[in-house]
């Protein structure tokens, strides 16, 4: 009986034929020239734009954000925290990013379209923003999830219609700069002590009122005082004068320093160091937010359940709608 098969015998042709089946499905899908991912090429954020471009950062409780910007500022640096994510900016992150991702992901990137967005309506220009605007968040490599932020970052903001918008990039191989390798925040010694103490005093202060707060006599007194307490340490973190040995030497010495920029160098950042250890303008500044924080009055004869809160990163600090405003409600259910 004839039949219509094609009739082998070498091993080669079958080989053959098959590369040029894989070659012609190849070709019809699209994938015999793939284009290969590459990092963005941005346009560098400079020192001489410092006077007119403002540094967003968020993702941290209040206590945190506050710290930090004010270490911005005293820096020199314009700076703005972005507001806390809600629904509606997990909405826009979902939007405008990729489809998978992770619930803190929807959150933060939304977050920021979200506040590009409202700077829009408020009359600023697209231009203006791209120009004048800069974010700043933490970088990472490897198979992680929080390795692949930056790219969706970038990804939902061109979506969005804010392509060209510049995200710095702390990574613990690279320090601050724009994605494009050129040098952007200056990570000095005194920006470095500052980041330093605004996050442990952040992260104290963020346990400190969550242990207090439950006991506390006067409804409110915990978060009136917590506010004034952080607004004293801003203020100290951001009009702290820092150590210069041309200013701290003795005037026979000034000449050798000034003339030194080796000498000069080193013997700032070990003066620096120094100060950070065991100067008196920190430990002062603490002891009056001690003073603060002993003025609450509490109860403590009141029977409280002590919870533990682990987990993802971001979740379990945030203080909105990423995690149900889980905090106010478990201290709601006492």
């Amino acid at each position: 009986m004839a039949t219509n098969l094609v009739q082998i015998e070498k091993d080669e042709e079958i080989k053959q034929r098959l590369q040029a089946e894989r070659a012609r499905l190849r070709q019809i899908a699209g994938l015999d020239q793939p284009s290969h991912f590459h990092r963005p090429v941005e346009r560098a954020f400079t020192a001489e734009e410092r006077n007119q471009v403002t540094i967003l950062f968020g993702g941290f409780t209040w206590k945190h954000e506050d710290l930090i910007r004010a270490v911005f500022q005293g820096c020199g640096y314009r700076c703005e925290k972005l507001p806390v994510p809600n629904v509606a900016a997990f909405q826009t992150g979902k939007e405008y990013g990729n489809n998978g991702q992770c619930n803190p992901t929807y959150f933060t990137v939304g977050n920021l379209v979200q506040y590009l967005q409202f700077l829009e309506k408020e009359g600023i220009p697209r231009q203006q923003i791209l120009d004048n605007y800069v974010f700043f968040t933490a970088g990472s490599c490897g198979p992680c999830r929080f390795g692949m932020y930056e790219a969706e970052y970038r990804f939902a903001l061109q979506n969005a219609g804010f392509d060209g918008f510049r995200v710095l990039l702390f990574k613990d191989s690279d320090g601050i700069k724009a994605a494009s390798g050129e040098p952007g925040l200056k990570f000095t010694i005194d920006f470095g002590f500052g980041m330093l103490n605004a996050m442990h005093l952040g992260d104290v202060i963020n346990d400190l009122i969550y242990q207090i707060r439950p006991f506390e006599v006067n409804k409110g007194e915990t978060d009136r005082v917590f506010r004034e307490m952080v607004d004293g340490l801003c203020e100290d973190l951001r009009s702290r004068k820092s150590f210069e040995i041309e200013e701290r030497a003795p005037e026979w010495a000034k000449p050798k320093f000034k003339s030194n920029k080796v000498l000069r160098n080193m013997a700032n950042v070990f003066g620096k160091w120094h100060e950070h250890m065991w100067g008196k303008d920190y430990l002062n500044a603490l002891h009056a937010a001690r003073e603060k924080m002993n003025s609450i009055e509490v109860d403590r004869t009141k029977v409280k359940s002590l919870v533990k809160i682990t987990g993802e990163f971001w979740a379990q600090i945030t203080e909105g709608d990423g995690n149900f405003h889980m905090f106010d409600f478990l201290e709601r259910e006492g």
